[in-house]
């Protein structure tokens, strides 16, 4: 990896005489998907001493991949949690729930011109848990960080 200190989300590499990228990072565990979306999860130490591993530097653009080629590499509740947590992260970001017309404005206590982020995200916590889930506000802030990494 010549000087490069670390492996990132995005980065792109050559295993198996295939293009990979990076799409997920979790200690030592590098999950990747090729051109054709198919997911594969594969151990740090063994990636970077393969056979025929080469280093190919950042992709361009984002996103790294489309959602729904991780979504089908975890068991289905997991990806409906997934899911469920992506549109309350975007609604926090912007203001607008998923599948609202382009025309509707914020949810007030969303509204990215009223409210600071922290607000949004307290308010975020109090409306998941009144849904029913057990979620703090660190645990809002905990996922967005991951979400704005890593993506679904």
């Amino acid at each position: 990896m010549s000087g490069r200190a670390a492996l990132r989300v995005g980065d792109q590499v050559r295993l198996d005489e295939r293009l990979h990228t990076v799409v997920g990072l979790s200690g030592t565990l590098v999950r990747l998907a090729d051109e054709a979306g198919r997911a594969s999860l594969v151990l740090l130490p063994h990636l970077l001493t393969a056979e025929g591993f080469e280093f190919l530097g950042q992709r361009d653009g984002s996103p790294v991949v489309a959602p729904f080629a991780l979504l089908d590499t975890v068991p289905p509740l997991e990806a409906e949690k997934a899911t469920a947590w992506e549109q309350h992260l975007l609604e926090l970001e912007s203001g607008r729930q998923s599948g609202i017309g382009a025309g509707a404005g914020p949810r007030p206590e969303y509204d990215p011109a009223l409210h600071t982020l922290e607000e949004r995200i307290a308010a975020k916590a109090t409306e998941l848990r009144a849904l029913g889930w057990t979620v703090s506000t660190r645990t809002v802030e905990r996922m967005r960080t991951r979400y704005r990494d890593q993506g679904v």
